[in-house]
């Protein structure tokens, strides 16, 4: 992460295999430093964070932006990697607390400014069950997704095709990253996603890409030959003492979407042509045409027939998403009324006034 620039990430999840978070080991290092905010849905979680990363891009720092991918026009987070701090939100479900507080955390309640005795309790509860279940079955739709995925058809690739796909990545990583240096010390692999499927469909941030990448290679992934290319990156760059971006993959987290290296300016996107950043210089590595196109043609039927099946289920995912998202409007219009934002926005002020602090 780059300083002076302005990236978007998303720390967690709704995947084929669940709800998959990302947020423990981001806010955790010991070198880092974060307010957790707590409080209810409608509490001003979100406004908070963005008047706070404003604040900082209006200091001249670097801003990571982080979304909420249950409602992507919301903040989970934001964070200033030259001061090494950031502010997240720690309510469910991605409750996090400090590891040690005041030394590596420290909490922001904005629940103070609710007066809980007022809340209709009765219509939380029942619209946070019915939320919750939407999400259950956009979860169940999503795993039907990932079975169907058409990377993972049987007898598409063999070994000897992932060991053509792991020649192609070292050939690469000697010309872009040179050997390991004797005695260096390891680079640090950070996990984030670039995308997320949400109630908005899926949502990419291919700027975060051209924020960092001056060019991109273009991995084909139709036969699932780029998660053996983009291992081998990973794991050569961080050798040479390099810091890693490792981005999964938004339906099939244990797959990787994308592998960015911003101290040397190249990144490398597991997908099509759609989603390379305009004006980025390409490198279009093309890994499917390693396995044998007889055997591919013997199961092109195959994999048509799961990837329109994995498209419907994919659109009824988003389409529980999207319920399960205006329930959730409905639950913070509950909280609203009870809310002094008055009070709030005088508090945000006068903190904003100590920003970006020592």
């Amino acid at each position: 992460m780059n300083n002076g620039l302005e990236t978007r990430y998303f720390l967690s999840a709704l995947t084929g295999a669940g709800y998959y978070a990302l947020h423990r080991q981001f806010l955790r290092p010991p070198e880092r430093y974060f307010c957790i905010l707590k409080g209810g849905p409608g509490c001003g979680k979100s406004t908070f964070l963005k008047r706070v990363g404003d604040a900082g891009r209006a200091a001249g720092l670097a801003v990571v932006w982080l979304h909420c991918a249950g409602d992507p026009a919301s903040l989970d987070g934001v964070y200033f990697p030259e001061k090494r701090s950031g502010f997240f939100d720690g309510t469910a479900p991605h409750t996090v607390d400090p590891a040690l507080f005041g030394a590596s955390g420290e909490y922001l309640d904005l629940g103070t400014f609710c007066r809980t005795e007022a809340l209709d309790t009765a219509r939380i509860r029942t619209l946070n069950a019915d939320c919750a279940m939407f999400r259950l079955r956009a979860q169940q739709y999503l795993a039907a997704a990932a079975a169907l995925d058409a990377r993972a058809t049987p007898g598409l690739v063999y070994p000897e095709d992932r060991e053509a796909a792991r020649r192609r990545a070292r050939s690469v990583c000697a010309r872009e990253f040179g050997a390991p240096g004797k005695g260096t010390e390891p680079g640090r692999c950070e996990r984030l996603f670039l995308s997320a499927i949400t109630c908005e469909g899926k949502i990419f941030f291919p700027e975060t890409i051209a924020a960092q990448c001056a060019r991109v290679y273009l991995l084909d992934d139709g036969c699932g030959l780029a998660e053996e290319f983009l291992r081998i990156v990973r794991a050569h760059a961080v050798r040479c003492g390099l810091d890693v971006l490792s981005c999964p993959d938004p339906l099939i987290p244990s797959r990787t979407q994308a592998v960015l290296v911003p101290s040397r300016g190249v990144g490398f996107l597991a997908g099509t042509a759609d989603d390379v950043p305009e004006g980025l210089t390409q490198r279009h590595i093309r890994l499917d045409v390693l396995p044998d196109p007889v055997r591919q043609r013997a199961l092109r039927r195959t994999m048509r027939s799961d990837t329109r099946q994995q498209q419907l289920a994919l659109a009824s995912a988003v389409e529980q998403l999207r319920m399960a998202n205006l329930l959730h409007n409905e639950l913070e219009a509950v909280y609203r009324p009870c809310m002094d934002f008055a009070a709030l926005t005088t508090f945000t002020d006068r903190y904003l006034r100590t920003f970006p602090g020592a």
